[in-house]
């Protein structure tokens, strides 16, 4: 159960989740924000440390651990009360605890540290695909397929690629503790010679992790002699041009 750890301190307000979870070697973002209502502080500094004090995140890059130079960035305007943090290539041994921590003005002797606690949940491998289709459609008809998975890199949302051709619309859902939801949906008209065939959906991760699913589609076409024609992939029969001895149950 993931929780939210708030914080006061002279005033000071803060929240972040207790825990985010990421998927290894893409990114992670750990949501943050927080309220001070003291308007003649001008200048904010804000700093990322680990359970040991070591500054995993610092405007000046030289004061920071040399393993997360230019992996963890802060998100947003901290002046503005953001101090969410994103950590790119997530890594086995990045699972926290992290603290965050606000230096007021210019002096690093007046500062506010946060007594809160992020843990990182990283997984090895992201969460199945929730694919959403009709597999059993007419000739003709419109389709609307969806494909959505889970994530917590906003910055750089999962990519989809369908192996159809179509009209295509991203959505993207925050959800809570530092998860999004992104869903592609794939839109296009039926045609007798998708019968059979894959639709396949393939998603890929920043940092280059992929997976894919799959349905196998089924075209019912409409009994409607034209021509002398008829399309039969329902009946399995097959018919040459100008036959006129059709089965009985497909007599008119």
């Amino acid at each position: 159960i993931l929780t939210l750890a708030q914080t006061e301190a002279s005033s000071w307000a803060i929240d972040v989740p207790s825990s985010v979870k990421g998927l290894l070697g893409s990114c992670v973002v750990i949501p943050c924000s927080y309220n001070y209502p003291n308007a003649k502080v001008q200048t904010f500094t804000g700093i990322w440390t680990n359970d040991g004090n070591q500054v995993i995140y610092h405007p000046t890059e030289s004061k920071m651990l040399e393993q997360y130079r230019r992996r963890t960035k802060l998100l947003g305007d901290i002046s503005k009360s953001n101090c969410s943090l994103m950590i790119e290539n997530l890594q086995q041994n990045d699972g926290g605890p992290f603290h965050f921590r606000i230096e007021l003005g210019v002096s690093t002797a007046e500062y506010i540290k946060c007594s809160l606690v992020v843990f990182l949940v990283n997984t090895g491998e992201p969460n199945a695909i929730d694919f959403s289709a009709h597999e059993d459609i007419k000739e003709g008809q419109p389709v609307s397929a969806s494909c959505s998975v889970f994530h917590s890199c906003p910055t750089y949302p999962p990519a989809f690629h369908w192996s159809h051709s179509g009209e295509q619309h991203f959505q993207a859902q925050k959800l809570h503790d530092g998860q999004w939801k992104a869903t592609s949906i794939l839109m296009f008209r039926s045609n007798r010679t998708d019968h059979n065939k894959l639709l396949q959906c393939r998603v890929t991760y920043h940092g280059g992790k992929h997976q894919e699913t799959s349905k196998t589609l089924k075209v019912k076409c409409n009994n409607v002699i034209m021509h002398g024609l008829i399309c039969a992939f329902t009946t399995q029969n097959k018919f040459k041009h100008g036959q006129t001895n059709f089965p009985k149950n497909l007599e008119r």
